[in-house]
């Protein structure tokens, strides 16, 4: 069986959709059940957690290990945040 997606559903099919869910959401309190308000919980506090990154010095530059993650992304001396900032890290001599 195909599952259905938005470009292949009937206009009409559609449109029975938008309105349950306007009605659902017209009677819903707000309330959330607790295992989703706990669950996305949890997701909050493994996003804050902290990233750990491995690092090396190759012919005086550092060099940062790739990391198995979608929330940074590092090249040499580059990090790629997911928000597209770049933070650059240079080596000063002592």
């Amino acid at each position: 069986m195909e599952t259905m997606t938005i470009e292949t559903m009937p206009a009409q099919t559609f449109e029975e959709l938008i309105e349950h869910y306007i009605h659902w959401a017209e009677a819903w309190d707000g309330a959330l059940p607790a295992d989703v308000f706990f669950g996305v919980w949890a997701d909050f506090q493994e996003a804050s957690q902290p990233i750990a990154l491995h690092a090396r010095i190759v012919d005086g530059r550092l060099c940062f290990e790739p990391v198995a993650q979608d929330v940074i992304q590092v090249y040499d001396n580059r990090i790629h945040l997911e928000d597209g900032r770049e933070l650059v890290i240079e080596l000063q001599p002592a």
